[in-house]
């Protein structure tokens, strides 16, 4: 799924459960850089697309360093998004312009652990215990089609919740 934002979908469905624990721009960067690999690979029309970054090892050291690197991205965003919802007069659907700590680390490894989940599902180059094993138990469990379904599903229906839950706190406060 390279530079999809079918990944979203699971954090989606996550976000309104613990809106706090979870940074869904961090989230979304750990997947961005997550496809550099593949990308790199596309244009040179490699036979193998999912490599050292697509491990879990791999997929560890590119959270740890799209949490440490991260900040002044999500900053930007952040303001940018507060700033259109606020033109817009619906000030409840503003966000915290500093995520916890947790949360940042939370959207990074989790980001880039789901990621290597949702493609071990679909690409046969996936070998996601490498360099101590070359199998994919996940491989072909779940079609490539319905891991595309469900995570539009999760989104749809994680977007929904997030929306309803910043409603409710509206009308709360």
């Amino acid at each position: 799924m390279p530079f999809t934002p079918f990944h979203m979908g699971i954090a989606c469905i996550v976000k309104p459960m613990a809106p706090q624990h979870l940074s869904l721009i961090t989230f979304g960067l750990a997947q961005i850089a997550m496809d550099i690999e593949p990308l790199i690979g596309m244009v040179r029309q490699s036979d193998i697309l999912h490599g050292p970054s697509h491990t879990i090892i791999g997929s560890v050291v590119i959270g740890m360093f799209v949490a440490l690197v991260s900040s002044p991205i999500r900053r930007l965003i952040l303001r940018r998004y507060n700033y259109e919802v606020m033109a817009y007069n619906v000030r409840w659907l503003s966000e915290p312009t500093e995520p916890t700590s947790l949360a940042i680390w939370t959207g990074a490894l989790g980001g880039t652990l789901s990621h290597i989940v949702l493609d071990s599902f679909m690409h046969d180059d996936m070998r996601p215990f490498a360099p101590f094993s070359d199998a994919n138990p996940l491989l072909q469990i779940v079609s490539h089609d319905d891991v595309y379904r469900f995570c539009f599903i999760f989104g749809l229906v994680g977007c929904m919740a997030w929306f309803m839950t910043k409603w409710w706190s509206r009308h709360a406060s």
